[in-house]
């Protein structure tokens, strides 16, 4: 039999995804505060509140393949028999594994040739940036063969 639901992996996805929503609402506050409150304003907290969003949107994705969390134009769906409104389903569920295992492949060799650069504020490598396009490409595909195969099942 083929598990397709990991939980241990959706509480761990959700915590970054949580951590970085917290981090980057924190650190908006924080220069809202500075702003108005202090003589200076720290220069790296678009930066990281930046980076933050990124990955917020990144993780975001996968988790709401796995909950049908996106946005859908059901029109040309509805018309269709159950059957094969359930064959359509499967196939957006295979090309969006093909674009987003695509989107992970090509985000591999991206990241090496960025690893020498560095963010401005922050110093950050920005493989760690574009690392984000790989992690988004990976988890989306990997939800994405769940639902298809809880489909098939």
């Amino acid at each position: 039999m083929i598990k397709t639901h990991f939980p241990v992996l959706d509480k761990i996805l959700g915590f970054f995804l949580n951590l970085s929503f917290v981090l980057m609402i924190a650190v908006v506050v924080l220069q809202i505060i500075a702003r108005y409150a202090l003589p200076w304003s720290p220069n790296w907290t678009e930066e990281l509140a930046r980076f933050c969003f990124i990955y917020l949107v990144s993780i975001g994705a996968a988790l709401a393949v796995k909950d049908k969390g996106y946005v859908s134009v059901n029109t040309f769906l509805d018309r269709l028999s159950p059957k094969a409104k359930s064959k359509m389903e499967a196939i957006i569920l295979v090309l969006t594994i093909c674009l987003m295992f695509t989107q992970f492949v090509f985000s591999l060799p991206l990241m090496d040739i960025v690893t020498l650069q560095k963010s401005p504020s922050l110093h950050l490598n920005m493989a760690f940036m574009y690392g984000s396009m790989a992690i988004m490409g990976f988890f989306v595909s990997l939800y994405s063969i769940f639902e298809l195969l809880k489909k098939f099942k």
